[in-house]
């Protein structure tokens, strides 16, 4: 399993649970960070373990005993940020709110927070094809097919 698989799996189960994270904070942080946790103990090997400063010998590696500890460890951290998480976007919600309007919300937060268009402007693409400028200043559609040179 690659970090790029574990990615892919937890941004395809957010959308399967219709839960936004436009940022993919969850995937890339929460999932892939659990990963990297849990691959160090399934790839270190009991001899790169003296080498990090570890004075006694043991095979905490090969016994599998190293792979439990960063188990254990992932697990915590899942823990801790879930609830504190939790906590925060709780009493942020109780206190002051944390959603917008469903009128400010359609018309976008970078409209009304920023009074600007963020990102790309899908509707005006689509209702006005983009176009290429060559030569002499002909337009030539982005789909068109391009001359052969001469």
């Amino acid at each position: 399993m690659s970090p790029f698989q574990v990615y892919y799996g937890a941004r395809r189960l957010l959308f399967r649970l219709q839960i936004d994270d436009p940022l993919d904070a969850f995937p890339l942080h929460g999932c892939c960070g659990f990963f990297s946790v849990l691959a160090t103990g399934m790839f270190c090997t009991d001899e790169n373990v003296q080498y990090s400063a570890y004075p006694n010998v043991n095979n905490s590696c090969a016994s599998g005993e190293q792979f439990g500890v960063q188990l254990v460890g992932g697990l915590i951290i899942w823990v801790w940020a879930f609830s504190m998480s939790g906590m925060l976007f709780l009493g942020m919600h109780k206190s002051f709110g944390i959603r917008v309007p469903q009128e400010v919300e359609l018309e976008g937060l970078d409209k009304s927070e920023h009074g600007g268009q963020g990102g790309v402007d899908f509707v005006r693409l689509v209702q006005k094809p983009a176009v290429l400028w060559v030569g002499q200043n002909v337009p030539v559609p982005f789909n068109a097919v391009a001359p052969q040179p001469l």
